[in-house]
C-alpha cells in the first residue's frame, strides 16, 4: 500500500527547480597508494557500481551493471552473484545484516533480498505518481531496521514501512539527492537542490510531524550524504567545487568546506568519526579528510572511475569500486595517510 504526504515548510514558499550548476574549483592532487595499501582486487560486475557493507563487516554488497555481488571480507572473494537491474541506483543492509535492499532507475519497488544467497525475499512497492516509474536514487535504512528512506527527483522522498511491507511519499519544495535519518529516528535529513543548484541545501525533517525545521546551505551540486556515528556532524559531497561540506548538525552551520576530486558520488564516514572517505567518479581519486574537517590527510589515485566506498565497522579495510578494471578494490585505512 502507497499513501501520500507534504512536508510542512516553517519558512519560504514552494520554490520552482531548475538544473544545478557546475561549478569548478580547484581539486587536491591525487598520488599512487602507498606500498602495501592495496589488499586485494576482487573482480566484479561492469560498473558504475554501488556498495553496502554488512552491520559486522563479513560481506560487501556490490550491485553493479546487471549483477548484484556478495564478496566476502575475511577471504577477499565472491561468496554470491546473482542477476539485477542493468541500472542499479540505491542499496542498503538492513542493521540485522539479514536482508539486502534494491533499488533501480525504473524501480517501482524495492527489492528485498536475503543476505545470505541474495535471493529475493519480496518487494515493496514504492509512490509512483507520474506517468513513468523510477526515478530513485539512494536509500538509507533507519537505525531500528523497521523503515528505509529512498530518494526521488521529482520533489519527493519514499517512506518505507519494513515491517508491514507498505510505503508512503513525503512532498519537498525541492529536487533530492540523498537522506540520511538520524540514529533516534527523530529526525531526517534530506539533501538536495531548490530553485538553482549553486548553493545545495539540507533539509532537516522532524519525522513525528513531516515538518522542515531547519535548512541548512552547503556546497554547490549536492550528490551523497552521511551522519557521523554520534550525530553530530553531517557531510555532503558537492559535485561543484567540487567539495566537501563538513556541517554541524545542532548548530546548523557549515564547520569547514575540503577539496575533493572531480564528480564525488562515493561518501563513507569512520565509525568513531575520525575519517571520512570520497571518491571521484570521474578521475578515480579516493580523498581521505580528517572527520572533524580540519584537514584532507591523503588523495590516493585508483585505477579508473571511483564509483562508491564503505569502510569496516573496526576502520582497518576501505572498499572502494573501480572500473578499469571493473572490480573492488580493498584497502588498508593505515597505510593511506601517515596519521597512523
Amino acid at each position: 500500500m502507497v499513501t501520500t504526504r507534504r512536508a510542512t515548510f516553517i519558512a519560504g514558499p514552494v520554490i520552482l527547480l531548475a538544473a544545478c550548476s557546475a561549478l569548478q574549483g580547484p581539486t587536491a592532487t591525487a598520488v599512487p597508494p602507498k606500498s602495501g595499501a592495496v589488499i586485494a582486487t576482487v573482480p566484479i560486475g561492469r560498473g558504475p557500481t554501488l556498495l553496502a557493507i554488512a552491520p559486522d563487516g563479513s560481506v560487501v554488497y556490490a550491485a553493479s551493471v546487471g549483477t548484484v555481488t556478495a564478496i566476502r571480507t575475511e577471504t577477499n572473494t565472491v561468496a554470491a552473484s546473482v542477476g539485477g537491474d542493468p541500472y542499479p541506483t540505491g542499496i542498503a543492509v538492513t542493521p540485522d545484516g539479514r536482508h539486502v535492499l534494491l533499488l533501480a532507475a525504473q524501480s517501482s519497488s524495492v527489492t528485498v533480498l536475503r543476505a545470505l544467497d541474495l535471493t529475493t525475499a519480496s518487494t515493496i512497492a514504492l509512490p509512483q505518481p507520474g506517468l513513468y516509474p523510477g526515478g530513485y536514487g539512494r536509500l538509507r535504512v533507519a537505525a531500528d531496521g523497521r523503515t528505509a528512506w529512498a530518494v526521488n527527483s521529482a520533489l519527493y522522498i519514499a517512506i518505507v514501512d519494513l515491517v508491514a511491507g507498505t510505503s508512503s511519499r513525503l512532498t519537498l519544495d525541492m529536487r533530492p539527492s540523498d537522506v540520511a535519518p538520524s540514529r533516534d529516528g527523530r529526525t531526517a535529513y534530506v539533501l538536495g537542490c531548490k530553485a538553482y543548484c549553486t548553493t545545495g541545501t539540507i533539509e532537516v525533517i522532524d519525522v513525528a510531524t513531516d515538518t522542515v525545521v531547519a535548512t541548512i546551505d552547503v556546497g554547490p551540486g549536492p550528490s551523497t550524504f552521511a551522519v557521523s556515528t554520534d550525530g553530530r556532524l553531517g557531510y555532503s559531497t558537492n559535485r561543484g567545487g567540487p567539495s566537501l561540506s563538513v556541517v554541524d548538525l545542532p548548530g546548523r552551520s557549515v564547520r569547514a568546506t575540503l577539496p575533493v576530486g572531480v564528480a564525488p558520488t562515493g561518501l563513507a564516514v569512520a565509525p568513531d568519526g575520525a575519517r571520512v572517505y570520497v571518491t571521484s567518479e570521474r578521475t578515480g581519486a579516493l580523498t581521505v579528510a580528517s572527520g572533524d574537517g580540519h584537514a584532507v590527510l591523503a588523495t590516493v589515485q585508483l585505477p579508473g572511475q571511483a564509483r562508491d566506498v564503505v569502510v569496516s565497522p573496526d576502520d582497518r579495510r576501505v572498499y572502494v569500486s573501480t572500473s578499469a578494471p571493473n572490480a573492488v578494490v580493498v584497502l588498508d585505512a593505515a597505510r593511506l595517510t601517515n596519521a597512523r
